[in-house]
């Protein structure tokens, strides 16, 4: 790329604002191969919404992403290679916005290629003939993560002490030959910026090494157990409120407070040694996930998901909690998306303790690998798994006949629920007294309930909502296999008095 533009520049003429959307997500490749594959999405939605515009197509304004891609293939209006690079693009954001692994650069260039594609096809059809698209060209890593000017100070400060003052080499080996092993016995690990050591704490004969990227950092008296009301006591009197206003020797810092004592002088430095661990690691964790957002607390982390950051904060989401959530919520925070990244400041609200933070911790955690949807199966595993490629039925009322798809369990069940809600079938009367999973009512799980809990009282494990016209939120039970939720479906539609046929289920 040069230093004057970015690629797609030549989209303005166009549209500005594609533009721009195309030019942050070149920036954030390198910074946040999540963040590029899931707003990537946004990018080729416009994109087909233009198409549909020009080739005045009329369409439900409920319309997603896969609907309108489906709608223009099947009208004729895509080639096979645009129609796969679009199906590309659209199944690496979707797996980016659920699933919390770690995603690589290569995604992310895999997806911007295929953007090339799609845009270079659009320009070309539907596009002004004067705006020339340019030959594709790999986006520019950003520049590597350097050290703080401060800690690079210190860290030429101790080489330069180093040249002073080496180390002393015995006295019998050669100059040239102790260099030789000194290199090959210890080769040169690159130390992550930030990790430089600026001080290092004392107590009683042991030492504390302190990384500069924690010089002035905050002591949340909540991160130290055994500790908490001892730092808020030194915090009233001005002391231990941050990194840099500790002693280097922590000996007599009790003397500050009244009744403590030398002991509790060293449990707060065997405390401090494990923060600076668990801080050490997050760091990293940081370091090598750019741009990624996460939840801590102690010494255990959750990545928060596009998906997962939606959940809104409620007893039906988060049991066990009640004064924890409707305190949040009087606070604002209504989603866990706004949760701070340091869950344990949670424990300050009233009648909260760590116990409750940790309750809810889990419940989260819990939450990150059922957001996950079922995708299509890969091109190479296709041809083996070709009937589950989607879920769908033949459904015929009156003298209509309709087919119902979805890829996964839960879009193949909302689609279904939208057909019944359509027809004004008396669906809610069933949801009302729960629907079992299966073609029979002799299970324990609840398929569809009013509430997202199965007549085991267990709740569910992989949940997904739908909003009826009758205002109220079903609760769907996802984390089943697609036999059974097809079972399922036919026993609802047969207990509506809807013809239904499955071609999956008889294969």
């Amino acid at each position: 790329m040069n230093n004057q533009g970015y690629f797609y520049q030549f989209l303005e003429p166009i549209s500005k604002e594609l533009a721009l959307l195309a030019k942050e997500l070149e920036n954030s490749i390198f910074t946040s191969p999540r963040t590029m594959l899931t707003h990537s999405r946004v990018f080729i939605e416009n994109i087909l919404q233009q198409v549909t515009y020009a080739e005045q197509i009329v369409e439900d304004p409920r319309t997603n992403l896969k609907e309108r891609l489906d709608l223009l293939n099947e009208n004729g209006y895509l080639i096979p290679e645009i129609r796969d690079a679009l199906h590309q693009v659209r199944k690496n954001g979707n797996q980016a916005a659920h699933d919390a692994r770690k995603f690589r650069y290569s995604e992310a260039l895999l997806s911007w290629e295929a953007l090339y594609e799609i845009v270079k096809w659009y320009v070309e059809v539907y596009g002004p003939v004067d705006v020339v698209v340019p030959d594709y060209q790999d986006p520019s890593p950003q520049v590597e993560q350097s050290y703080d000017m401060s800690e690079l100070e210190v860290r030429l400060k101790t080489l330069e002490e180093l040249l002073r003052n080496p180390p002393p080499k015995p006295e019998d080996a050669p100059a040239f030959e102790e260099a030789a092993v000194t290199t090959e016995e210890r080769p040169e690990v690159k130390e992550l910026p930030g990790f430089t050591t600026i001080r290092t704490l004392t107590y009683k004969g042991k030492k504390l090494e302190v990384p500069y990227f924690l010089r002035d950092a905050f002591l949340l008296p909540q991160r130290f157990d055994k500790s908490e009301t001892y730092l808020i006591r030194l915090g009233a009197e001005q002391q231990a409120r941050i990194m840099s206003e500790l002693p280097s020797n922590l000996e007599g810092l009790h003397k500050h407070v009244k009744r403590f004592s030398d002991k509790n002088d060293e449990i707060f430095f065997e405390e401090l040694k494990t923060y600076i661990e668990e801080e050490k690691a997050r760091r990293k964790l940081i370091v090598e996930r750019p741009g990624e957002l996460f939840f801590f607390y102690r010494d255990r982390h959750i990545v928060v998901t596009e998906e997962l950051a939606k959940i809104p904060l409620v007893s039906a989401e988060f049991t066990g909690s009640p004064s924890l959530l409707r305190q949040l919520n009087s606070d604002q925070i209504e989603t866990v998306g706004q949760l701070p990244k340091e869950l344990v400041i949670l424990a300050k609200y009233e009648n909260v303790g760590t116990g409750t933070v940790e309750k809810l911790f889990e419940q989260i955690k819990n939450k990150v690998n059922v957001t996950v949807e079922e995708e299509a199966p890969s091109q190479d595993n296709r041809r083996a798994y070709k009937k589950w490629e989607s879920l769908y039925v033949h459904v015929k009322l009156g003298d209509g006949t309709t087919i119902i798809r979805g890829e996964s369990v839960s879009s193949f069940w909302k689609e279904g629920l939208k057909w019944i809600e359509s027809k004004d079938l008396p669906l809610h009367p069933l949801v009302e007294n729960g629907i079992t999973l299966g073609s029979t009512d002799r299970g324990d799980r609840y398929a569809i309930a009013l509430k997202p809990v199965h007549k085991d009282n267990r709740p569910f494990t992989q949940q997904h909502t739908f909003e009826s016209i009758t205002g109220e939120t079903y609760y769907l039970e996802t984390k089943i296999n697609p036999k059974s939720g097809l079972e399922t479906f036919k026993k609802i539609f047969d207990r509506l008095g809807v013809e239904v046929h499955i071609p999956l289920l008889e294969e």
